[in-house]
């Protein structure tokens, strides 16, 4: 008896690959993540490592059913950029739109010029999440938080970017939602001493404290694209947000370039200025 007769060989090849990176936990997220394509409504799968894997795009049928070898990469037979949209069901990231192009050979990275806070960040190709403001933080991790406000247009700052930089170099980066409140969750800085104890003569961990750098990039009406209005309900382009201009924010009636709170160990740190209940910052 003789065997089964291949009639027909059918490649398969992915056309994009897109790996969502928290710079919190250092690491991959998929769980509760929806990533779709704003234009037909496909919606991204993840796969066992945590990408998000397109086979089907609009347009790309014939790349998608491609060799997927050295002469397809070379030159795909079809090809186009795409808007995505992320949405966190568990309300732990914030809402973002970016595009990217497909076929796509390894995975689509995206920065905005982020620079990376260490290795394993430095090597992983991805998209930055950003925390919303009601995250719950892994334990051990300190928080910035504020309620960012126009002190021009007298509204919340929506999508306003707060940098914090910490002892060591590091600076870390939170995006404000529609209603102007941000959340930087960051790791504590390292203590004076080595050794899980402090030595003979110096402060417990529980009383260090550090200051840190606060500073701000807020210019809506140069956004490009365009960010959205608050009240829309889209989330805004990771890009257009991220590549805003520097933008003072408001100490004691004072607008300054840099802010230095201190931070506590196992206290969040909430910034205001002086007899607001907010934390004013002029547009760029």
């Amino acid at each position: 008896m003789s065997g089964p007769v291949v009639l027909e060989r059918v490649a398969r090849t992915a056309l994009l690959g897109i790996r969502l990176w928290d710079r919190v936990t250092v690491r991959a997220v998929s769980d509760g993540l929806e990533l779709v394509e704003v234009g037909s409504g496909v919606r991204a799968r993840p796969n066992r490592s945590d990408v998000f894997v397109l086979h089907d795009l609009p347009g790309l049928k014939a790349s998608s059913f491609g060799a997927g070898d050295a002469e397809f990469w070379a030159s795909p037979p079809a090809a186009g950029v795409f808007t995505f949209e992320l949405a966190d069901r568990e309300g732990r990231f914030l809402p973002f739109r970016f595009p990217a192009p497909a076929p796509t050979r390894d995975f689509f990275a995206e920065t905005c010029g982020l620079p990376p806070l260490s290795p394993p960040d430095a090597l992983v190709a991805g998209v930055p999440l950003f925390s919303a403001p009601a995250r719950h933080v892994p334990a051990g991790t300190a928080v910035v938080r504020a309620d960012l406000w126009d002190a021009d247009a007298d509204t919340p700052a929506a999508w306003a970017v707060l940098e914090v930089g910490a002892p060591g170099g590091a600076t870390y980066h939170g995006v404000a939602d529609a209603a102007g409140r941000v959340a930087v969750p960051l790791p504590y800085p390292e203590p004076p001493w080595h050794g899980s104890s402090p030595p003979p003569g110096s402060r417990s961990l529980s009383d260090q404290t550090w200051s840190l750098e606060l500073a701000a990039r807020y210019s809506p009406a140069a956004a490009s694209p365009p960010l959205p209005d608050p009240s829309a309900g889209v989330p805004p382009d990771l890009c257009a947000v991220l590549t805003q201009r520097p933008a003072p924010l408001v100490d004691d009636s004072s607008p300054l370039a840099l802010l230095t709170p201190m931070l506590t160990f196992g206290r969040e740190l909430v910034v205001k200025t002086t007899g607001r209940h907010v934390l004013l910052v002029y547009p760029a």
